[in-house]
């Protein structure tokens, strides 16, 4: 009969290593759950693969213990707990209490001792025990029934420990250990050991004298420093070997039938487990009527490699019955060969189709019909570039039903990991292989076509397979979050949209590209030339030490910050430097400079495509918290407007061909607006219904001046607190803009809410909302999860109610602009116009028109812009027109 089985955790060893070895997550409002994650994928892993007879979880007391007794800084100097940890505590007892395991803390006694208390009784009993723990202290409690599954790296790796593996290492017995701490002390603890006596030397002497009494016995045949050393600390040998010595006689009532392994999947733990939304742990405990069932290989349909045509025929056919198929594509941005593969999962059989084989033209003469079908309903994952490569195939692509990305971006907008590996392994517990396994990185990356047919081939059907699941799950949760408008009608067409940017790409004069080039290199070179006179000396203006060297020892200036590595220069320095040398502001003036030529007009030659002379943007549609739309490969809404150098560069996008101007169209106060429609401020709903200058009327009331006798400092400190309170600032930060005192500015915002009462309502009730629920929601029910509102550091929270007082604001107007967006992009498809829109910069949207369709195209832009929304105020649109974009706007 084999001997029964105990095991028993140290509970805050294994907390601490799932805090710092699983990366940081957390639910969409902000609960931190890597430490839930870490240990219950370990304590379902112990159940399941070491299937023990007992097992229970040790814990620290927070009250001192008579280690603290004997030696008050017995742990002193120890860093507080991480704030995402301590919110986690509460929660991993929850998590024990509901799987059943027995918890067992004691007052005046660590972990250890309770381990080493009942590790002993049971061993005594014939009992096997595994201790897992990544403390090493846990070592001397090994005997021939015992050992320690010890978590050597993060939580991914245990080594066991037994006496033999005690022995080959140290070569020593466990219990020698204790003497050799004893010696050697113990820096995370704060044992202090013998001075100068490091591990490799306490275990010399402890193999040779036996124990700390035989080291001392036989002082006298220990020479030199060691032995002065050993005298000089006699009394902390004994103390420490006191502090480090495990107690296994703890007065603690022990009941082993009290650690039986019950049932720990019952419906209270799954239900646990999906509110914190560890979706792969509902997995692996669920059972097989879950839809995201742990499944470690991954069950694929068939497979089919369509390498003929009578084969690519077949896989055509049983996709023109299909209600729905399932898709995975890889496109890469090459515009001459863009399709690489595809993957076509429907009734049970995954059709791979190579463009190896067959040819981009072939494949898309033969899935058009299929593409172009509207109910023949496409589930996928990001399809942006195969409505991109549909565009240049001239196929119409139509019924994408569900996208993956998405929709977990909408649910999660704060995680920025969508790919396909990211999502199996957090909604389905299926780990495949990722991008970065797949190709690499760096200069060693591969390409698709350079990786192996059959590696190809599996990946791309696994991909396709998982999405029925994936939908299975994840769409039930956007109608549960109240966002399938919000999906369905803005997120999924807005990715047309977007593809179309990309297909388009926006036209480059090269010549006036040349001319900037020459012009902000020039005015580069004469920046240097002053700032050498004003420093007296040439150096690296680009150097950071040469730069803080001039600055600050030669034309002693007054230091404002140090790093690590000596002065520091940056922009907040250099700002608070102003006025106090004429040298700062060409400084100022060449970073800029620099900038707007090495990442634009420098930048722009690296990426146009010469064929065609126009710039490709990426438009990611998933990526901020707030819904707004961003662009990288060139970052087309970084462009400075505010400085007329940054504003030169729009001169060098213009039509795509001649007779043609382009259209660019702009909200008016667009944040304001919704603010007047969100807070319901009477003050402010007229203000914009009498299409009043904002800023005047608001420099108006709180200057208490009549409108026309506003002067134009009033309406600039107007224009500063109608935006700045959008963005939360308060007395300080207005202070600062204006460069007035904070009670003036105070007196300033005061006045302002006297005028704007509902304002202030609206300010107040939505942070308290936001920290009601954690989250606040956009006009759409765009959601933003706010965790940082709770957070004890004062910055923090401070932050976090910023964020709910814009997100709303900044989040409705990102999504009216989508809205407008699609409006207008199929107007123009649908009268067949051969006006484009080709770009969106936040508030703004840019056509590319003929000069023959202007009047029409700017009659619909108005109208769809205008009209993308219904609020309590006008939503007014600014139309403009131009060779350029510079003229344009």
């Amino acid at each position: 009969m084999e001997p029964k089985k105990m095991i028993i955790i140290d509970g805050y060893s294994l907390i601490y290593r799932t805090f710092y070895g699983v990366r940081p997550m957390a639910t969409k409002d902000g609960i931190p759950t890597n430490v839930i994650f870490g240990f219950a994928n370990i304590l379902i892993n112990i159940l399941e693969n070491y299937n023990p007879d007992y097992i229970g979880v040790a814990f620290d007391e927070k009250k001192p213990t008579f280690r603290h007794d004997s030696y008050e800084n017995y742990k002193a100097g120890r860093m507080l707990m991480p704030e995402d940890l301590e919110k986690q505590i509460d929660l991993v007892m929850e998590m024990l209490v509901l799987m059943d395991i027995k918890k067992i803390s004691l007052p005046g006694y660590e972990a250890d001792d309770l381990i080493g208390t009942i590790s002993k009784s049971c061993s005594k009993s014939g009992i096997e025990v595994d201790i897992l723990t990544g403390d090493r202290d846990s070592f001397q409690l090994i005997d021939p029934n015992i050992k320690v599954l010890y978590t050597k790296k993060g939580i991914s790796e245990v080594e066991i420990y037994d006496e033999g593996k005690i022995m080959d290492q140290y070569g020593v017995s466990p219990r020698d250990l204790i003497d050799v701490k004893g010696l050697m002390g113990d820096k995370s603890d704060n044992i202090p050991g013998v001075a100068g006596i490091g591990e490799k030397t306490a275990i010399k002497l402890i193999k040779e004298y036996g124990d700390i009494e035989g080291v001392y016995a036989n002082i006298h045949e220990i020479k030199g420093k060691m032995q002065e050393k050993l005298l000089n600390d006699k009394e902390n040998a004994f103390l420490s070997r006191h502090l480090a010595e495990i107690v296994t006689h703890v007065p603690l009532e022990f009941n082993i039938g009290e650690y039986e392994t019950l049932n720990y999947k019952s419906k209270e733990v799954v239900d646990f487990f999906e509110r914190l939304e560890c979706f792969s742990i509902v997995a692996k405990i669920a059972g097989s009527d879950s839809p995201n069932q742990e499944n470690e290989k991954i069950n694929t349909n068939k497979i089919t490699e369509v390498t003929d045509n009578k084969l690519l025929q077949e896989a055509i056919t049983v996709m023109k019955k299909a209600r729905e198929i399932y898709i995975a594509y890889v496109a890469e941005r090459d515009y001459e060969s863009f399709l690489k593969a595809i993957a076509v999962s429907v009734e049970g059989n995954c059709y791979y189709i190579s463009s190896n084989i067959f040819g981009e033209d072939q494949i898309a003469q033969n899935i058009k019909e299929v593409f172009e079908s509207e109910n023949i309903k496409k589930i996928g994952h990001d399809f942006k570039r195969l409505y991109s490569w549909a565009l240049k195939q001239g196929i119409n692509l139509q019924g994408v039903e569900f996208d993956a990305y998405l929709a977990a971006y909408l649910i999660d907008p704060s995680d920025n990991r969508y790919k396909m590996n990211d999502l199996a392994s957090k909604y389905l517990n299926k780990e495949i292989i990722s991008d970065e396994e797949l190709y690499g990185k760096g200069k060693s990356k591969k390409t698709f076509d350079s990786l192996e047919r059959e590696i190809a081939m599996t990946t791309m059907c696994t991909h396709a397979d998982l999405m029925e699941d994936l939908r299975r799950l994840l769409a039930p949760q956007i109608e549960e979050y109240a966002m399938a408008s919000l999906y369905k009608d803005i997120e999924l067409p807005l990715t047309e949209v977007l593809a179309f940017f990309e297909h388009e790409g926006f036209r480059i004069d090269l010549e006036e590209l040349d001319r900037l080039d020459v012009e902000f290199d020039e005015k580069l070179g004469n920046l240097k030339k002053e700032i050498y006179s004003l420093s007296g000396q040439e150096f690296n203006i680009n150097s950071p030490k040469q730069l803080g060297e001039v600055l600050f020892e030669k034309l002693m200036l007054p230091v404002v910050k140090k790093t690590k590595t000596g002065y520091s220069t940056d922009a907040e320095v250099l700002e608070k430097l102003k006025g106090k040398h004429p040298v700062i502001t060409h400084i100022l003036d060449y970073r800029t400079v620099s900038k707007l030529s090495s990442t634009y007009v420098k930048g722009f030659k690296q990426i146009i495509n010469f064929k065609t002379e126009k710039i490709h943007s990426t438009f990611n549609q998933a990526l901020t918290t707030t819904g707004r739309i961003s662009s990288s490969d060139p970052n087309l809404q970084n462009i400075p407007v505010k400085i007329e150098i940054g504003k030169k560069i729009r001169k060098v996008f213009i039509p795509s061909k001649k007779d043609q101007v382009l259209i660019d169209a702009d909200y008016s106060q667009i944040e304001l607006r919704i603010l007047a429609h969100i807070s319901g401020d009477e003050t402010l709903i007229s203000s914009f219904i009498n299409e009043e200058d904002i800023h005047t009327r608001t420099a108006s009331e709180i200057f208490g001046v009549e409108i026309e006798d506003v002067t134009s400092t009033q309406r600039v400190y107007a224009k500063a607190i109608n935006f700045g309170l959008i963005y939360g600032k308060q007395a300080y930060g207005l202070s600062q803009d204006l460069g007035i005192s904070r009670k003036e500015a105070q007196d300033y915002i005061d006045r302002y809410f006297g005028r704007y009462p509902k304002v202030e309502d609206y300010m107040k009730n939505i942070v308290k909302e936001a920290k009601d629920k954690g989250f606040v929601t956009t006009l759409f029910g765009r959601r933003r999860y706010l965790p940082e509102i709770h957070s004890r550091n004062a910055m923090i929270a401070k932050s976090g109610e910023r964020l709910a007082l814009n997100t709303p604001i900044q989040g409705s107007a990102a999504d009216i602009i989508k809205i407008a967006m699609i409006d207008v992009y199929r107007e123009l498809k649908t009268k067949k116009s051969d006006a484009k829109l080709i770009l969106t910069v936040h508030d703004e949207l840019v056509i590319d028109c003929p000069l023959e369709e202007v009047d029409e195209v700017k009659a619909i832009v108005k109208d769809k812009m205008e009209g993308a929304a219904s609020l309590k105020v006008p939503m007014t649109v600014e139309i403009s027109q131009g060779e350029n974009w510079y003229q344009a706007k």
